[in-house]
Formats: structure tokens, sequence, C-alpha cells
């Protein structure tokens, strides 16, 4: 299994477990932020956390590129870490202080953190295996995330027999410190890979500048991920539905109470290991495009299907279903990324960012009013155009990654070709370019 091979390296076994604990804290810090904000200052500050966590993602995202550049070493993730034990720490005293304005600006610095350190680890990532292990390590750290949403909570409930909720927050800055360890040790040993021959994957985690390049240039070169990221950003949006949508169907349409919402979310997150496995482990080849629209495809439908499953027996399926496919997008497109460039798979993972926290912020604004009142409708029409935008970014890729017989703008050049022969590593910008303007064409 290749999660397990990986785990035999010593720094992608050390990066793994640093980023196991501090995902555990995270859940902790999210269910006692949760639990403080419902009891002391009712739903409305709930919503507040919500909104003032994934501003940040957007600033930093269209203004912070030198400052994510600037992070994209591991010595400086491990600033940053430390720099937010603190804040973290502080909590309950700042909300008896100042209340839900105090609670707000610890919020603020948490997700400018967040902000910064996302796309910045996300890049370096990569640099600790060969690239063909790239979705493998992906997809490891996908599992992390995933492992820890369905123990998380259970954790925290066991810590809680014996913590108060404010002990939450010290555990969660105790995890701060653990990564921030392992982020100085992980850098002190690619600073030393540089003096001594420890290979390339072993220095470039920690070494150099990376340059910062503007989001136009390099949708420019790479015009696919563009379409890619912007179905990312319309699915997920629209997946936002579930959130709100499963309960409203239980309660509204099948006389389920809280047990099958639990059932449901069980479903979900089962489906979601099961499909992390097989994209962690099956590699995808050129045709990833494809597999990466078929999958979303695939969601659109599993959304319209909540609405006609007429029974938790039929949900059930279908949550499995929709939580299989979930990673295995994820997982290809965040590989695909990864494979690129440093100075692009930086820009790549900061536009992905922030086009998600925006279209999830989006989406529990406006979605939930309108799940409430039409469950069912809602589903369908959220599917119907999640499928939509599969299908285009698909025709898409098919106009800007493969070659035509379709001729454009007269003579031999067709898209494919180059001077009517076939084309070369070097053609590629040329390629790019036809492809654009063919696109074009047939949209116009």
């Amino acid at each position: 299994m290749a999660y397990l091979r990986l785990l035999r390296q010593r720094r992608v076994l050390l990066l793994w477990l640093a980023e196991t604990v501090s995902a555990f804290g995270d859940r902790f810090f999210t269910l006692a932020l949760a639990w403080l904000a419902w009891e002391r200052s009712g739903a409305v500050a709930m919503g507040l956390v919500v909104m003032v966590e994934g501003v940040p993602h957007l600033v930093i995202g269209a203004f912070g590129q030198r400052l994510v550049a600037w992070a994209t070493r591991l010595r400086r993730l491990a600033v940053i870490e430390v720099a937010q034990v603190g804040v973290v720490a502080s909590v309950p005293w700042l909300w008896n202080a100042f209340g839900v304005v105090g609670i707000m600006i610890v919020i603020a610095l948490v997700g400018t953190a967040d902000a910064v350190t996302e796309p910045a680890l996300s890049t370096l990532v990569p640099d600790l295996v060969e690239e063909d292990r790239v979705q493998a390590v992906t997809g490891l750290v996908n599992l992390t995330g995933r492992l820890t949403w369905i123990l998380g909570p259970a954790s925290a409930g066991a810590l809680l027999t014996v913590l108060s909720v404010p002990g939450l927050f010290l555990v969660d800055a105790a995890t701060f410190l653990v990564s921030a360890a392992a982020f100085m040790l992980l850098g002190r040993r690619a600073g030393d890979g540089r003096k001594a021959d420890v290979g390339a994957a072993e220095a470039s985690t920690d070494g150099g500048e990376v340059e910062v390049l503007s989001a136009r240039h390099v949708m420019a070169k790479q015009p696919i991920m563009g379409w890619a990221i912007g179905l990312a950003t319309l699915g997920e949006f629209c997946a936002c539905a579930l959130n709100v949508g499963v309960m409203v169907l239980l309660t509204t349409r099948m006389d389920a109470g809280l047990g099958g919402y639990g059932l449901v979310v069980s479903a979900m997150a089962a489906g979601g290991l099961l499909g992390n496995l097989v994209a962690g482990n099956v590699r995808v080849g050129a045709r990833w495009a494809e597999l990466y629209c078929a999958v979303w495809i695939g969601r659109g439908l599993a959304l319209a299907a909540f609405a006609v499953a007429g029974s938790l027996t039929r949900l059930l399926v279908v949550g499995v279903v929709a939580g299989a496919l979930s990673p295995v997008g994820s997982i290809v497109l965040q590989a695909r990324i990864g494979v690129s460039a440093r100075a692009e798979r930086l820009r790549l993972f900061t536009v992905q960012s922030t086009a998600l926290h925006a279209a999830c912020m989006a989406g529990m604004l406006v979605l939930p009013a309108l799940v409430e009142r039409a469950p069912r409708s809602a589903f369908v029409v959220l599917g119907a155009l999640t499928t939509s935008g599969a299908l285009v970014t698909w025709w898409a890729s098919r106009v800007l990654t493969g070659p035509s017989p379709v001729a454009f703008a007269g003579g031999d050049n067709e898209v494919g070709r180059v001077d009517g022969r076939e084309p070369s590593l070097d053609d590629e910008a040329v390629l790019i370019e036809q492809a654009s303007h063919a696109a074009a064409g047939w949209a116009w």
C-alpha cells in the first residue's frame, strides 16, 4: 500500500504525525469555540465565527501573495505556529474580558495564519517525495483530515470528561508547539541537506525563496487548471446544501431525528475514507482532467439523488457514494498541482484555497434558506448545476489538451499540430495559444 511505503520515510512520517496532532487540535478548537459561542451569545455568534474566519483567506488570496511566498520555508512556518500558541490559549480570557469582539479578533488572527500556512505547506509537501509519489502523499495528507473529522469530536468528548471547555483551548495550543517543533526539525535537516549528500528531496523543502507569479501568468500557461479550480468552486458551493439539506429531508420527509442524521453523516464519512484509499493508491495518468470531470458529474448526480431518496436506507447509500467521490476529485486536482514547478504550484494552491473558502462562505450565506423552503427542488437544481459545470469543464479540457482534426484560421496549423507536423516539447506554448483560440472560436 502506497501510504505505508511513504510512512517508512522519516521525513514523511514526522510531518504526517505533526499534521495529525495539529488537525486534532483544530477539531478541539472548532468544537470548543462553537460551544462557547452558543453558550454565551447564541447562534448569531456562531455565524459570525464562520464569516470572520473566512475573510482572511479572501484578503490574503487577493493581496498577500508575497506573504504566502515568504512562508514557504519550514522554519518560517514554525514561527507562525508558535505565534498562535498564545492567541489560542487566551480565547477564554478574551471572551470574558471583551465578549464577542475579543473572540472575533482571535478568529481573524487564526484565520490569517491558516490563509498563509495552508497554501505554503501544500506547496512544500510534494517536495518530500519523488514526482511519481506526489499523488500518494497528497492522499495521505487528505486522509489525516478525514480521520480527524471522524475521531476529533469523540476525542474532544473524552477530554471533556476530565477537562473544562477552556482546557480544550490549552490542548489545542499545545498542538501548535508539536507542529512547530516538527517544522523546525525538518527545516534544520533540509538545511543540512544542502551541505551533505542527502538527496534533492531532502534539501528542496526548505531551500530558496519562491518567485511570486501572477494568477494570470499561471493560468495562461496551464489554462485547464483555471477550469478545474472553477469547477471545484462551483461544486463546493452547491455541496454546502448538504450541511442543512440532509437534516431538513430527514425531519420533514422521513420522520427521522438526530439519530438518522448521525447515520447519514457517518455513511458519508465512511465513503470518504473508501474514496481516499482508492484515490491515494491508484495512479492517474495524463487523462486526469477527464477523470476529474467524471467525478464531479458523479457528485452532481449524487447531490440530485438526495432529493429522490425516499427512505433512510436509500439516503445512506447515496451518502456513501457522495462521500466516496469527494476525496477523489480533491486528491486528483491537488496532486496535479503538486507536480507543477514550485512557483506555479504556490500560486495555484493559493488560488484554490481562496476560491474554495469564498465558495463555502457564499454557500453558507445563500443556500440554507433556499434548501429549508424547498429541499428537494434545491437538491435537484444544485445537482444539475454541478453536473453542467463538469460537462463544460470536460469540453474545455478536450479543447485545451487534446488534438483535434478541425483547423482554425487557415493553413496547416490544426489544434494539436504545429506547421503540419507532430509537436515537440518546445512547441507547448504555441499549442496552448492555438487551443485557447480554438476554445474561443467554438464558444463564439
